[in-house]
């Protein structure tokens, strides 16, 4: 089975080493390369473009996020990740904004951050577990006033759908946790998008916090 494959781009050699420490031995994902600077990491896409793209914010040359929206515009096909010690949120929404899938503490454990490897791996947005928190809490409040004032036309069920795939969790969880189908999470789902006239989970997120329903 072909490994998923990744690159990292931080200009300190210790997390270089340490997330090369977290997939050793690893069967579904490889490390292919790393940078230390925007200028490296263009260089090397010329030839090769890895699945997954991990990127620090702080960086010699251009920055974290305008990398991230370089990496949007020119390379569609490559998902983008932050790791970062900054979990403010303003550096939260500046990483949505430039069209990354997820946003990882640098204190993330080994477990959490396999996990989301595979969430992003699989096109799903995913946020260190103290973010989440941030995300997910500012989303269900800010939406359920909205829809008080019907400047959103979602039901309290279709809220608590949205929230749990906010959350990451698949059809068949989110069917367990509501006591529902996979087929009627699937229509709420298909609804919810139409209603906001968006594609998928990550437009969702993004929508959210664009258009002020998530305040960060």
């Amino acid at each position: 089975m072909k490994k998923t494959t990744l690159f990292l781009v931080d200009d300190h050699q210790i997390v270089i080493d340490g997330i090369a420490s977290y997939l050793i031995g690893n069967n579904d994902y490889e490390l292919i390369g790393s940078a230390k600077s925007s200028r490296e990491l263009f260089i090397f896409l010329e030839n090769k473009q890895p699945d997954i793209i991990i990127l620090d914010i702080k960086l010699p040359g251009l920055q974290g996020f305008q990398i991230s929206k370089i990496l949007t515009d020119k390379y569609s096909d490559i998902k983008i990740v932050f790791l970062s010690s900054n979990t403010d949120k303003e550096s939260l929404n500046e990483a949505i904004k430039s069209g990354a899938l997820g946003y990882l503490s640098k204190d993330i454990s080994e477990e959490e951050f396999l996990l989301a490897l595979n969430k992003i791996k699989n096109n799903e947005n995913y946020f260190s577990y103290g973010m989440q928190q941030q995300v997910y809490n500012s989303f269900t409040k800010n939406i359920q006033e909205n829809t008080k004032y019907h400047l959103i036309p979602l039901s309290p069920r279709e809220i608590e759908v949205i929230k749990l795939f906010v959350d990451g969790l698949l059809y068949k969880e989110i069917a367990s946790r509501l006591s529902i189908s996979p087929r009627t999470v699937e229509t709420h789902k298909k609804n919810i998008l139409e209603k906001l006239n968006l594609k998928n989970t990550v437009d969702l997120v993004k929508y959210a916090i664009k258009n002020g329903i998530i305040s960060l």
